[in-house]
């Protein structure tokens, strides 16, 4: 089973997601149990649509188990210095539109690239990890070829 690397901030909203779900589950579970109780469950749309809603729940709080019981603090995780690895904050130039970006490299499961997290598995956190200070590369996308210069990069 794979790691999930995630910040402390990221762990206490996942955490707090599955607290959410826990409850939603006992709330549901009560739901399905009074629809049952009405009778003919062929056509008791009201017993279907819970049930239904029982099972997403727990699906999720099934892969939210084992995102929990797999967690990597990447606030704990030594760093070589100067290289952008998950954990580090990375400052790029787009050398074509000369715009300064910042992204936190973060896992799959934090990524919010609106909030300047930045997944180390897509295109630009794959191109990004093991960069330096200095450092120029070609983020080759479907449509485009992206020119970027590693202005910064600091431990989180």
């Amino acid at each position: 089973m794979s790691e999930t690397l995630l910040t402390r901030e990221g762990l206490a909203k996942l955490q707090a997601e599955h607290k959410a779900m826990q409850q939603q589950k006992a709330h549901l579970t009560e739901e399905v149990s009074r629809a049952a109780a009405l009778g003919d469950l062929r056509e008791n749309g009201e017993y279907h649509a819970a049930r239904e809603r029982l099972q997403h729940v727990a699906k999720r709080l099934l892969e939210l188990d084992q995102k929990l019981t797999n967690v990597r603090i990447i606030d704990e995780l030594e760093i070589k210095e100067g290289e952008a690895r998950v954990g580090s904050t990375v400052t790029l130039r787009d050398e074509q539109t000369k715009e300064e970006i910042v992204y936190v490299l973060v896992g799959p499961d934090e990524a919010d690239p609106q909030q300047g997290k930045l997944s180390m598995a897509s295109p630009l956190g794959k191109n990004l990890l093991g960069k330096k200070v200095g450092d120029r590369f070609l983020l080759t996308l479907p449509r485009a070829t992206v020119p970027y210069h590693v202005l910064k990069v600091e431990r989180l």
